[in-house]
């Protein structure tokens, strides 16, 4: 019986299953177990293929059609083309530098503008700029001032009482305050909305600077260290928060990429929260059927796990959107170089997981664990990926890892 188990494996392990004759044996033997002519037959027609494979082929099968789907980025073994479906966010591409994982990020993202979807963009490179090719219609947002916008205003259709303590949380959460700062910061808001319909955080600032304290205070204390928060972030985004600015709305509905690279680590985190969030609430209210895909150039700088081991700032927005924004059409494509300190949020959500060439153990074993790997060949395999090679793997329609090819891009 062993032998014929091991038999079994083999034939599915190396695909020899499509071969008419060789299924229609196993069927066989499977009823006979103790015709030894027969058994004998199977293991001569497919000894040669399985030493074959042994010796010179991937420890992983051979994928079929079933990875097929709209947007395209690799191909398998085969030849199949392997591409995932609006319906499946979200996807997380892990390797190390110079791998190709902001090409990859692209053509992904090319491929949804051209179907139609619309894409934003936050990256630390200018390379991105080349999507230009596929639209003119892309606004690239550097943060220089040239383009305002005001996201302390709620979106069209939500309470601006529920946005101000999104806009809090996300403010604590990405510059590292406490909950009496928060809960101080929440107190001016609200009493910057009952002044004034259409208030900026330059209004804020103004507004927290003009109070007037003991030193001694507690209150005090909370507004030296909203100042300082504050007016850093006005410093480095220079007039990109104030008047006259265009309405986020108008943002939602066109290409943009935001191009992050010249703010403080604090500050990215801020904007890359802050706008998704919105954007989500912002699809939600108005019932959006437009899909949407965010691509992030640089997972870990949101999705650090040790953001969710703050107990007191709470789990990030973020981290929580990621199991929800698929009620609002928003795909989230993240690229990671180091993919073992990703959070829990990301591993967990993203239906298509794709991993490049790693150089630490650590993250070749976070993401083989991640993509459920076990096989110690395959495992070992992933330590020595090649050029352009990667291993894909689909949460629901194809519940095997597999090999894939990415085209090369000029």
């Amino acid at each position: 019986m062993k032998e014929i188990l091991a038999l079994l494996s083999e034939v599915f392990k190396y695909d020899l299953e499509k071969d008419r004759k060789n299924m229609a044996l196993l069927k066989y033997i499977m009823r006979n177990f103790t015709d030894k002519d027969k058994i004998d037959m199977l293991n001569r027609r497919i000894g040669p293929k399985v030493l074959y494979e042994k010796l010179f082929g991937k420890p992983f099968r051979k994928a079929n059609e079933m990875v097929q789907g709209m947007i395209r980025f690799a191909l398998t073994e085969l030849g199949t083309a392997v591409g995932f479906n609006f319906d499946e966010p979200h996807c997380l591409i892990a390797g190390q530098t110079g791998c190709g994982k902001t090409v990859l990020l692209m053509i992904i993202l090319a491929q949804a503008m051209l179907k139609d979807a619309i894409v934003w963009l936050f990256t630390k490179a200018k390379d991105t700029r080349n999507l230009l090719r596929v639209s003119k219609e892309i606004l690239v947002v550097n943060f220089d001032g040239q383009i305002k916008f005001n996201p302390l205003l709620p979106p069209p259709g939500v309470d601006f009482r529920f946005w101000v303590n999104c806009f809090a949380d996300i403010f604590i959460q990405a510059f590292g305050l406490y909950d009496g700062t928060k809960n101080f910061l929440l107190e001016e808001i609200n009493y910057l909305f009952s002044r004034n319909n259409v208030p900026t955080i330059y209004d804020l600032y103004n507004l927290v600077k003009s109070l007037k304290y003991s030193i001694y205070s507690r209150f005090s204390r909370y507004q030296e260290s909203a100042i300082n928060r504050l007016s850093g972030m006005l410093a480095s985004l220079g007039e990109t928060f104030s008047y006259p600015f265009i309405a986020l709305e108008d943002l939602a509905e066109r290409h943009v990429i935001f191009e992050i690279q010249g703010l403080t680590s604090e500050l990215q985190v801020f904007i890359v929260n802050i706008l998704m969030t919105w954007l989500f609430y912002y699809k939600l209210s108005i019932s959006c059927n437009d899909y949407h895909f965010v691509g992030i150039d640089d997972a870990n700088l949101v999705f650090d796990k040790s953001f969710e081991y703050r107990p007191d700032q709470g789990l990030p927005i973020i981290s929580h959107l990621l199991s929800t924004v698929r009620k609002s059409k928003i795909n989230v494509i993240v690229c990671s170089q180091i993919p073992h300190q990703l959070g829990a949020s990301i591993h967990s959500n993203a239906f298509t997981k794709i991993m490049f060439s790693l150089a630490n153990g650590d993250d070749i074993y976070c993401m083989t664990r991640s993509m459920g790997i076990r096989d110690p060949e395959q495992v070992q395999y992933c330590h020595k990926l090649g050029k352009r090679e990667a291993v894909v793997k689909f949460s629901g329609r194809y519940p095997e890892p597999f090999l894939a090819y990415i085209p090369e891009v000029r």
